[in-house]
């Protein structure tokens, strides 16, 4: 068997300790039980990372790059195949909401755990989430019959909650599936709850 890289390793860390994060909470958990859960020791963990805030921290922002270029990607395939821009933001919409919320142990610590981060790793952190966000943004004021007197940072403010919290309440087995529910989600945010 060929031996893992150190980026593997990290990497492998980090998805074990996002279970452990997820299902103890990151304030319950130690890297003691982080360790264990990957079957190596504590020592062992910290030639990887020399802090529980380190790690969070790396799936924090790992996670967040992988946002980026997802929606990067999405953008990019939208104008080579010459995408209306009605459609192109609700293409990118669709893919912020099922990227987010593909992995629930993800899901549920970028949106219970964010502020656990301090110093650099909290500034880092939203500088990418403030990308996110302009990415979003920028799509958004493409789209020519959004109505005037309506905030772009409010829509985008209301579709990020939308997309955030579903991924807290949602539940396999519903009547909508995931997809389903983020469909209806962004017909929401474009057309509103009530017939013309």
């Amino acid at each position: 068997m060929p031996k893992q890289s150190q980026e593997d390793k990290r990497n492998h860390i980090a998805e074990v300790a996002a279970k452990v994060f997820s299902n103890m909470g990151y304030l319950s958990s130690s890297l003691q039980d982080v360790a264990l859960a990957a079957d190596m020791s504590k020592a062992g963990l910290y030639h990887y990372f020399k802090s529980k805030e380190e790690l969070l921290a790396f799936i924090l922002l790992k996670n967040t790059d992988s946002f980026l270029h997802a929606l990067r990607a999405c953008i990019a395939e939208n104008v080579q195949n010459g995408m209306a821009p009605k459609d192109s933001f609700k293409s990118l919409m669709q893919t912020y909401a099922r990227h987010l919320n593909q992995d629930q142990d993800l899901r549920l610590i970028v949106l219970r755990e964010r502020h656990q981060l301090s110093g650099q790793y909290k500034d880092e952190l939203f500088a990418k989430e403030q990308e996110l966000f302009r990415t979003l943004r920028e799509e958004l004021k493409k789209v020519p019959d959004v109505e005037e007197d309506l905030d772009l940072n409010a829509i985008i403010f209301l579709f990020i909650s939308m997309s955030h919290w579903l991924g807290y309440w949602f539940k396999e087995g519903l009547p909508l599936g995931m997809d389903e529910i983020i469909d209806q989600n962004i017909r929401i945010i474009l057309k509103g709850i009530l017939k013309e």
